[in-house]
């Protein structure tokens, strides 16, 4: 039996705008990191029941995170479901090639998120989160995220 998603935006989101201008740094097991380029996307997650945000990191080609939060201020624990009041953060290594030994998704931690304002296209947030991959665990620490560009879908 298929699924259908349904992806739209709220009528004052609806102009749209391509991820630009974004700093993202935090530390891996005590290593810094930085992303490169992000991707960040507003649209409506009917399984959540709301409008969420997509986070997609990069170094080079390589993706190396992957966020998803609901699109309002708060401190949202980092979990592995999708809900109005919870986040699902995952480094990845390898550019997430095997799975799941390349995936390190949220076991605990948060991301505390203290703008989003979706129609001047601007998130900034702090994250720390333990990421495991059914085997192994990675500790993201000191992460922050500064993005002033979000595609509204």
């Amino acid at each position: 039996m298929a699924t259908m998603v349904m992806v739209s935006s709220c009528s004052s989101d609806s102009s749209s705008s391509s991820s630009s201008s974004a700093g993202v740094t935090f530390k891996v097991d005590g290593t810094a990191t930085t992303a490169e380029t992000v991707q960040a996307t507003l649209y409506t997650n009917v399984v959540a029941g709301g409008r969420y945000i997509d986070i997609y990191g990069f170094q080079g080609e390589d993706q190396i995170l992957e966020f998803h939060f609901p699109a309002k201020i708060g401190n949202f624990a980092a979990q592995q479901s999708f809900d109005m009041t919870t986040s699902w953060l995952t480094y990845l290594t390898n550019d997430g090639a095997n799975f799941p030994g390349d995936y390190f998704n949220s076991t605990s931690g948060t991301i505390n998120v203290t703008t989003c304002d979706t129609i001047n296209n601007k998130i900034v947030a702090t994250f720390n989160f333990v990421g495991n991959n059914s085997t192994v665990n990675k500790t993201i620490t000191e992460g922050s995220l500064n993005i002033s560009g979000i595609t509204h879908q």
